[in-house]
């Protein structure tokens, strides 16, 4: 009988092992990649923002009244609204993947015409073409409408990311992603029951004494904690494969410096999933100790 129980005890400890290590797993996906809050935050740190806008510059089509001074004054100007208003696209774009709702993303582009308006207006009278040099104001102002105009056709008065405006090809996956984010979530919900069950079924097979159940448990659980801390120092190969997409795609190529930081944060969560459960499996295995061994009644067979 104690060799049966030793058994079950041992398959069910197996199988919580395997369960409490996906489910570190999917809960570091949802506290880093899945949230976006992570995402914003990381984006901050790694400097992405200002390297997009640097990007951005380098395309714009030279204009006349706008000189590089006036671009790069534009864009200080511009930057705050920018970074709020890609926050609030990450978090529109993910809950349309987190959530039933609908991708209807719409941004108001008005404040940035205000100061690209602004700006042109100084850098214009600054520059009068001579036909309206001392002519009356109606006429600088007239001039200034035609400008004006052109700004408004240039740049649209809102921006909307939609399904119709995105396309289907960035649709699809876009669904794919959907699904495999629904599918998580579902999992993490069954392992959550499954560990609960696995537990119970432990301490069944080891007819409820505490000892044997808190050496049983305690040892799974110090095992789980070691994978958990031996995987999350494996950032050097997330370093590795960020890298690569990085040179190969041929993008923002100065965050390679920052990358260590990014696999760090991204195994965080992991790491310190394996340190609490390497604290409770220890901590359980030490107090197996105070309890008293099971004593086998009298006519039981020893297997």
């Amino acid at each position: 009988m104690n060799l049966l129980r030793g058994f079950l005890s041992g398959v069910f400890g197996f199988l919580l092992f395997d369960v409490l290590v996906l489910l570190g797993l999917i809960i570091s996906l949802n506290l880093t990649v899945l949230n976006p809050d992570f995402v914003t935050g990381e984006l901050d740190k790694l400097d992405v923002y200002p390297a997009i806008i640097e990007q951005a510059k380098t395309m714009l089509p030279s204009q006349q009244f706008i000189d590089d001074e006036t671009v790069d004054k534009i864009v200080s100007e511009l930057r705050p609204w920018f970074e709020e208003q890609a926050d609030k696209v990450i978090g529109d774009v993910y809950a349309y993947l987190k959530e039933d709702r609908e991708l209807n993303v719409v941004i108001s582009l008005e404040q940035v015409r205000a100061v690209v308006k602004e700006n042109v207006k100084e850098a214009a009278l600054e520059l009068l073409p001579p036909e309206l040099q001392g002519v009356p104001q109606s006429q600088i102002d007239a001039y200034m409408s035609q400008i004006y105009a052109g700004i408004d056709n240039f740049i649209p008065s809102t921006f909307e990311l939609n399904e119709a405006a995105v396309g289907s090809e960035i649709m699809a996956p876009l669904r794919q992603i959907k699904q495999i984010i629904g599918y998580i979530s579902t999992a993490y919900k069954v392992l959550i029951v499954l560990a609960v069950v696995l537990v119970l079924l432990i301490a069944l097979a080891q007819w409820w004494q505490p000892k044997p159940i808190t050496l049983s448990i305690g040892i799974t659980f110090a095992l789980v904690g070691v994978a958990c801390i031996v995987g999350s120092l494996l950032d050097s190969l997330i370093v590795q494969v960020l890298g690569q997409f990085i040179g190969a795609s041929g993008i923002m190529s100065g965050l390679q410096s920052k990358l260590p930081q990014l696999a760090s944060d991204l195994t965080a969560p992991v790491r310190m999933y394996g340190i609490g459960f390497l604290v409770c499996g220890v901590g359980l295995i030490v107090i197996s100790f105070l309890f008293r061994s099971p004593q086998a009644s009298p006519g039981t067979v020893r297997s």
